[in-house]
């Protein structure tokens, strides 16, 4: 279980989400991005199913293991807001942090785990689409030393490279020496800190 509540920065990892998806065009939505065999479109269903998932295992919902639908691009950004609200009211309680589930893939994972898990995903997918659309500076400086915390916390090594290269977290790599903190929690992720525009 994690020492730090991170609840707050999850939250905000939802605001982000909804507002680097609502800057994403119609002619982005088959550029490529960083998840290996994931174009902008993909990511953008992925990133709003995630974001639904987490929010019901708030709710202490048993979770399924299934694809996430695709989402027309016009009703992804309003969907991430409206799940905001609900991860907000679902993981509020006080017992949230310490209640267990057992994840689809077997393993079985604290409340507080599982925050991190998911604020580790929204962030990193925010990335993933801020790099491949509209550019990182759209990121809030303030979540990235929160995400990099829990992404610390929760990511263990048999993680990465799970499902395949790159998924779904690739080996860290080496970050710049002046690395910002977004630059710094995509190595750790294993994402290229410093793509090439």
């Amino acid at each position: 279980m994690s020492t730090t509540d991170h609840r707050n920065a999850f939250y905000q990892s939802y605001d982000q989400a909804a507002q680097v998806v609502a800057a994403v065009t119609p002619a982005d939505l088959a550029r490529a991005t960083p998840c290996p065999g994931w174009d902008v479109a993909t990511l953008v269903s992925h990133m709003v199913g995630a974001a639904g998932r987490a929010a019901a295992l708030g709710r202490g919902e048993q979770p399924v293991n299934e694809e996430f639908p695709s989402l027309e691009l016009d009703e992804a950004a309003a969907a991430l807001r409206r799940l905001a609200g609900e991860a907000r009211a679902a993981w509020s309680e006080s017992t949230a942090l310490t209640r267990t589930v057992t994840m689809p893939w077997g393993e079985t994972y604290d409340g507080s785990t599982l925050v991190d898990m998911y604020l580790t995903e929204l962030a990193a997918h925010s990335w993933d689409l801020a790099v491949s659309t509209s550019g990182t500076g759209v990121l809030a400086d303030d979540l990235a030393g929160p995400a990099l915390e829990a992404a610390r916390s929760m990511l263990k090594p048999e993680y990465r490279d799970a499902m395949g290269p790159g998924s779904p977290y690739g080996a860290e790599v080496g970050a710049p020496a002046d690395a910002t903190p977004w630059e710094a929690f995509a190595a750790f992720t294993g994402r290229t800190p410093r793509p090439a525009h």
